[in-house]
Parts: C-alpha cells; structure tokens; sequence
C-alpha cells in the first residue's frame, strides 16, 4: 500500500501555501488578492482563504474557521487540510 501523500507547511511561507492551495483544489481555483492573500474557491460559498503572515480563514455553508495556525498539513488523497496550534486542530474537507 502506497503512503498518504501528505505535506506539513509553514502559513506564513506563502509561495508552499499557494503550491500546496493549488495541488489541493486545482490551479484554476487559486488566485492571489491585491493583498497577497491566497484565496482557493470551491462551489458557491466555500473557501479557504490564507492571509500574509498565515492567518486563515476558511468558509461553507454551515460554518466558518478563523485562526493562525503553527501549521497546515495537506492530505491531498483524502481531500483533507488540518489546520493545527496549540493542541488544537481543524479539518477543511475539499468538497
């Protein structure tokens, strides 16, 4: 059985966010604001959106996640992004 294709990054390394952002929902979806946020859109409401510094925000229909997080790990086979700090973690699902 293969390993997961996991990676660990750095929210405030803005060039491995978007790389990761883009291998997580596809190129097309990701694009930069005139304020460096990296912002990856998904149907209708649904998003993650990266802030400089590594602040995230993220949005669905029923709820929203704010927070700077120590790191983000991609688990790119189960469309999963964690979101972990202090013992504390978050799970965006890619729809």
């Amino acid at each position: 059985m293969a390993a997961p294709d996991t990676e660990s990054v750095d929210p405030a390394d803005g060039e491995a966010v978007r790389d990761a952002l883009e291998r997580f929902a596809g190129s097309s979806a990701v694009s930069e604001r005139d304020d460096g946020s990296v912002v990856a859109d998904f149907r209708g409401t649904t998003h993650v959106t990266v802030h400089p510094g590594g602040r995230i925000e993220t949005g669905m229909p029923l709820h929203e996640f704010s927070g700077v997080p120590e790191r983000f790990v991609f688990d790119h086979d189960a469309g999963e992004l964690r979101v972990e700090r202090d013992g504390v973690t978050y799970t965006f699902r890619r729809p």
